[in-house]
């Protein structure tokens, strides 16, 4: 390999730094200054970090532009690779250089806010912890090629375990690791696919850790989003690549773990999550390889997974995921050919009711039958209205590949407190066809007189087909024209409906919690006026959707004039008030909405 050392690189008998901070680079020549500068923008200390930039064969500027920036720098080390065409050998080559207690990841196009890397270490030292994950935010006018991790960020955890924490949902690099650990246990990353080559990594450091942190409390990785489809996650990896990803990823939770519910828990992602087997055996794959490459791409996927599937993997699968492995299992490629297909084609899988062991089940062209699949129905929200004391719903229910509607649906309200129930009957007698099944419409009214409790009610629906009964939350599923914002039951308030923050529907009966964000001043504003008789009418702008009352004070008079309130629209209102009192000069519209909250609205000359 023919490495590329800038001439101001650090030598060997300098003093350990706190963190190495690794940074692979392909083709970021327009990015470099920023995403090294917020490096050395870094509050931790002169003498505390030092940066290893690997170019992995870049055709731009990059390498010119690195040896820049070193140039008169003790902080940076330049290397320069043949192009591998992944992150995996620059940041391995990174490893093998590294002279921090703790390394981090860094890609060549991101940036870290001021105070990532003393909070980070200082975390690891105080927490003795073998990993610290941070907080990561967007930036950049471009989508990244893959979403920023969330999951395991809710708030701040010291010394928890990766699983538990959620830690085990990110398996990105881009984090804080102690160097022991990686270099002790040789932790590196497998070369050969470009999507996905840090999971295995970090599953290794997890699994060698005594247990992680997780800084949640504000961004400090910002990854950037480009809109050029330049990275090299962009492009994607055809299948026989996601073949050996999640082959490696189970080699090492294999390698690393004995036979338990831990290494279940950690084979589902791999096997049965949503960039499991589907990826491999999915949509793209008879586009992407002949039925020699399938025969092979088979063979090795059932050799390793047949000894390791069992139901703590398979019952947390979705349905598809299911039946791809159990065909496999099966050695049945022709059966997987047609499943691909049917996902190529945008086509749910066609399911069947067994009526014997009540359930749906898919039936291959041969062998015997696939059951216990973890179907869901879809029932979906089309619209939501108050009328007087009432919530009106319409929406419709069915499941994919299901060419039957339910027999029979309720919509049931339950007491988060209480644990009561009320119960609203659906009529599901009307129903159609979908290229995907056979869906059924509903509508109801839920009557706010018939909770007898106050407090938050929860929507589920139950449904059935024949003796196939489901029960789940309803709400999360929604017609994109759906407006989500709370909905105001009765006049007074009686209840309000609003979305929970898993987007559950429920309505909240009194009401004994604010749903209501109160309207600022700035959300409002008088756009236009003009004079009919002896009234001025002054025309409202913004969220103008829950406004209530209307009146005008004037300046050094405490009590207010009042005024007439008309709403156009969500966003648009007219306030009605005496011509003469708009004359005088510092008055101002008060305002106040449903829920009581005031807002103030500034004067605006009407004498222009």
């Amino acid at each position: 390999m023919n490495s590329h050392t800038s001439p101001t690189a650090i030598t060997t008998d300098e003093p350990q730094v706190d963190v190495s901070v690794v940074i692979p680079v392909y083709n970021c020549e327009r990015y470099l200054d920023e995403t090294i500068g917020s490096v050395r923008d870094q509050d931790i200390g002169d003498g505390r970090y030092e940066i290893i930039a690997v170019d992995d064969g870049s055709t731009d500027g990059s390498l010119d532009t690195l040896d820049r920036l070193a140039v008169g720098e003790s902080d940076l080390r330049v290397f320069s690779i043949p192009n591998s065409g992944s992150a995996a050998a620059p940041r391995n080559l990174g490893v093998d250089e590294a002279r921090g207690r703790y390394i981090f990841f860094l890609d060549a196009d991101d940036k870290l806010a001021p105070d990532t890397l003393r909070r980070t270490v200082n975390t690891a030292d105080e927490t003795e912890s073998g990993v610290v994950l941070c907080k990561m935010g967007e930036f950049g006018a471009g989508k990244r090629a893959g979403n920023v991790p969330s999951a395991a960020f809710g708030a701040t955890k010291f010394a928890v375990d990766f699983i538990e924490s959620r830690a085990a949902s990110t398996l990105g690099a881009l984090k804080l690791f102690r160097t022991s650990i990686i270099k002790e246990h040789n932790v590196r990353f497998p070369l050969g696919f470009v999507v996905g080559e840090d999971q295995a990594f970090t599953m290794q450091a997890y699994l060698h850790s005594p247990h992680v942190s997780i800084l949640a409390d504000k961004v400090y990785y910002w990854a950037r989003g480009r809109g050029d489809g330049t990275n090299v996650t962009s492009a994607g990896q055809p299948p026989r690549k996601h073949l050996k990803r999640i082959l490696t990823l189970i080699r090492t939770i294999v390698d690393n773990t004995e036979p338990s519910e831990l290494r279940d828990k950690l084979l589902r992602r791999p096997i049965v999550g949503s960039a499991g087997v589907i990826s491999v055996f999915g949509k793209k794959m008879l586009p992407a390889h002949n039925r020699t490459e399938r025969e092979a791409m088979l063979n090795e996927f059932r050799d390793l997974v047949e000894p390791l599937w069992n139901p703590a993997i398979r019952d947390h699968g979705l349905p598809v995921s299911q039946i791809l492995v159990d065909l496999a299992i099966r050695n049945d490629l022709d059966e997987i050919e047609s499943v691909s297909r049917l996902l190529l084609d945008k086509r749910p899988l066609p399911l069947t009711l067994d009526r014997d062991h009540k359930q749906f089940v898919y039936h291959p062209s041969k062998g015997g039958p696939i059951g216990d699949l973890n179907i869901k129905p879809e029932p979906t929200l089309e619209t939501i209205s108050s009328v007087g004391r009432s919530l009106k719903i319409r929406g419709e229910i069915g499941i994919p590949g299901v060419n039957a509607a339910p027999d029979s649906a309720q919509l049931i309200f339950r007491n988060r407190k209480l644990g009561t129930k009320v119960i609203f009957k659906l009529n599901v007698s009307r129903s159609y066809s979908r290229s995907f099944g056979v869906w059924a419409r509903f509508s109801t009214r839920v009557d706010s007189s018939k909770f007898n409790d106050s407090g938050v009610w929860e929507a589920i629906i139950k449904a059935s087909w024949s003796s196939v009964v489901f029960r789940q939350p309803f709400g999360e599923l929604r017609s994109k024209a759906l407006n989500s914002s709370p909905l105001l039951i009765g006049d007074p308030i009686e209840a309000i409906a609003f979305f929970t923050r898993n987007d559950i529907l429920a309505v909240d009966i009194g009401p004994t919690e604010k749903h209501l964000d109160p309207v600022k001043s700035s959300e409002l504003q008088i756009i236009d006026h003009f004079q009919v008789g002896r009234s001025a009418v002054l025309v409202l702008n913004g969220r103008c959707e829950h406004l209530a009352t209307a009146s005008i004070r004037l300046s050094g008079n405490a009590k207010e004039k009042p005024a007439e309130l008309v709403l156009h629209s969500t966003s648009q209102a007219s306030i009605v008030v005496s011509r003469t009192l708009t004359k005088r000069q510092g008055w101002a519209l008060q305002l106040t909405d449903k829920a009581g909250n005031e807002i103030t609205v500034p004067s605006i000359d009407v004498n222009r």
